[in-house]
């Protein structure tokens, strides 16, 4: 195991790497930062989007550690370095979504609690936001405070599209053609998207940056999902629509979204943090999906937000 450093993207000094096992064995890929502050203020949780990995958070990772936190990255099952789950390590495939859940569990139980100085702080973008939400509806007093960036609860695209793409994912299931990409999936890791035709950032050289770190390590490339994943993740978005669902969040809470965004809808982040005990939404009016990729005064207000909301005494 090791971590991918590029000319222009060099890992934060101090990271630790760890192989973890999830409970059903899988094996996972996690790295490790203490704090480097006389008074650590605490720890934060690193939850990745779905094709993403640690090394394209290095940049956020060193400006957590600046604000005197450690950090805890980690990669998903089946993307980055950790174990893959399908014969041809390119698809993006799950058995269910509950299986991602075991790899958090592993994160915290053998990285975080007990060993990692509190208060605990929850990040997670996209699927990765999806995810730690579920996270805190099942272990709810673990984090003392969560924000999330463009979570993964309703896929942005056409009500067409949408009205077929669930019962299509189905059958293709029940037809047993689970692991097998949905169109346009096979071959589309990213890398030959020019900057122009991307849907993620606004910031080239951000976005040129990421490509490049897959090409210099191709077993981080990630293409397009399997309908396996794709059925799975409608039915946890689906789940995540249940008002009991946020009712089970009890620590503050903070998502942020991109009027632009066109890989997620913002619609469920609202109506979900109207059900949540101390929630706080920011919508930025010039951004793409990714956030924290974007362009420096995008991330400058990006930060002011959320130091505000991490330094506020009720996280609101």
């Amino acid at each position: 195991m090791r971590l991918v450093e590029i000319p222009g993207n060099p890992a934060p000094p101090g990271g630790v790497l760890h192989e973890l096992t999830a409970a059903d064995g899988v094996k996972l890929r996690a790295a490790v930062w203490a704090s480097q502050a006389a008074t650590p203020r605490g720890t934060m949780v690193v939850c990745t989007g779905r094709t993403e990995f640690i090394e394209k958070y290095f940049e956020f990772i060193g400006e957590v550690l600046a604000r005197g936190y450690g950090v805890v990255c980690f990669d998903w099952r089946g993307q980055g370095l950790s174990q893959r789950l399908a014969a041809d390590r390119s698809k993006g495939h799950v058995r269910r979504f509950a299986d991602f859940d075991l790899d958090l569990d592993a994160v915290m139980d053998t990285l975080v609690k007990g060993r990692m100085p509190g208060p605990h702080v929850l990040f997670g973008h996209s699927m990765g936001g999806h995810l730690a939400l579920r996270y805190l509806t099942r272990r709810p007093d673990d984090f003392e405070r969560a924000f999330l960036s463009a979570p993964m609860l309703k896929a942005w695209m056409p009500l067409a599209l949408r009205l077929v793409s669930r019962p299509l994912a189905a059958a293709m299931c029940a037809l047993g053609k689970g692991e097998d990409f949905t169109p346009g999936g096979a071959g589309n890791d990213g890398l030959s998207t020019p900057f122009e035709e991307n849907k993620v950032t606004t910031d080239r050289r951000r976005y040129e940056r990421n490509n490049d770190i897959v090409r210099a390590e191709p077993l981080l490339a990630l293409c397009g999902p399997t309908w396996r994943w794709a059925r799975e993740a409608f039915a946890a978005m689906r789940e995540a629509k249940r008002p009991a669902f946020a009712a089970r969040i009890r620590c503050p809470l903070m998502i942020v979204g991109a009027a632009h965004d066109r890989i997620v809808n913002q619609g469920p982040d609202m109506t979900l943090i109207r059900r949540v005990k101390r929630g706080l939404f920011v919508l930025f009016s010039d951004a793409e999906h990714e956030l924290v990729q974007e362009r420096d005064e995008v991330r400058r207000v990006f930060w002011n937000a959320a130091d505000a909301f991490l330094d506020a005494a009720d996280g609101a």
